[in-house]
């Protein structure tokens, strides 16, 4: 039997982390698993007995480049074989299902099929809810696939909880950008984009996890100019197809704006000018642009009034759903 299922896994410096993504994993004739080291630190790392070394169907590719899990994902992409590709994260794993799940697809004609998440600390394995939001887009697509369909190809960002079919992203030469943020942003859109059809499943092929040390993003200038391009470019490519999406799902697909939100809240206005010039060299509405933030900065100063700690949280929950769910 060929490989049905090409399974990708970045990995920087959690061995014993990526062990358990690995164990997760059933071992199968039609899978391979392929992990692209990103330069981890060999202080940390014991290359000689790397994880998935001799396991059955799995390759090790060791990149030296540092330049993060993107370009990962990219060496991933060069060797996969199978007819469907999936991803993790290394410090995630799969739920028990997932057995079942690639019995039920391996021969199935949709181009992406979603799937749900759960959500646990890494130590703990406690429940945190945080994926809530994946069920809810999954749900109101079973029950109302026109009002869903949208949702599910542009909005859910992150490439792990969906099996794709290789050839879409062959076919359409896409890849991942290899940024220090929002990697994964165009990958999904463009699959999203070009994926014929669609279906999702309720259950919760994939566990995120939540741990103390995972790696949270300094938002630099440097990085915060980047994300604004990349998210912006995302969204014209969404105007340009006539994609629509609901202005109250990260506003209409417009990103960019929490960035820019952001900026304008630190008061760092020569900042705010440059994230403003990238907006509009995309030919972005600036009016429209300053209206929305404005708005949105309305909407920061009632939270602070109203009931802050509660609507802080609120605040706090959002903003890492949204990283969530275009890059880590």
């Amino acid at each position: 039997m060929g490989i049905v299922y090409s399974i990708i896994i970045p990995h920087k410096n959690i061995p014993n982390l990526l062990q358990r993504c690995l164990d997760s994993i059933p071992e199968r004739n039609d899978l391979e698993v392929i992990v692209v080291d990103d330069n981890s630190d060999p202080n940390i790392v014991d290359f000689e007995h790397f994880p998935g070394l001799g396991r059955k169907n799995t390759s090790v590719y060791l990149d030296k480049s540092g330049k993060g899990a993107g370009r990962a994902r990219n060496i991933g992409l060069e060797h996969a074989c199978g007819k469907w590709l999936l991803f993790a994260d290394a410090d995630d794993f799969f739920n028990y299902c997932i057995r079942d799940i690639l019995d039920e697809y391996k021969d199935d004609d949709a181009d992406i099929i979603f799937f749900s998440t759960s959500s646990v600390d890494c130590e703990t394995y406690n429940n945190d809810g945080r994926t809530q939001y994946v069920w809810d887009f999954i749900s109101t697509f079973i029950d109302n696939p026109q009002k869903g369909e949208n949702i599910l190809r542009y909005v859910l960002g992150s490439p792990w909880a969906k099996m794709l079919k290789r050839s879409i992203v062959t076919e359409n030469g896409i890849t991942f950008q290899e940024s220090t943020i929002n990697n994964d942003a165009r990958f999904s859109c463009q699959t999203g984009f070009y994926a014929k059809e669609i279906k999702a499943d309720k259950r919760a092929l994939y566990c995120v996890t939540r741990r103390g040390g995972s790696i949270q993003y300094s938002l630099t200038e440097e990085k915060i100019l980047e994300s604004v391009d990349i998210l912006a470019a995302r969204y014209i490519f969404l105007k340009k197809h006539d994609v629509v999406l609901p202005f109250s799902i990260v506003w209409g697909g417009r990103e960019y704006i929490e960035r820019l939100v952001d900026v304008k809240c630190t008061g760092n206005e020569p900042l705010y000018a440059k994230c403003m010039q990238i907006v509009t060299a995309y030919g972005v509405s600036e009016i429209e642009t300053e209206t929305i933030v404005k708005e949105e900065l309305k909407k920061r100063k009632r939270i602070r009034r109203d009931d802050w700690p509660s609507r802080i949280r609120d605040r706090v929950a959002l903003r890492t759903r949204l990283r969530k769910l275009f890059g880590k």
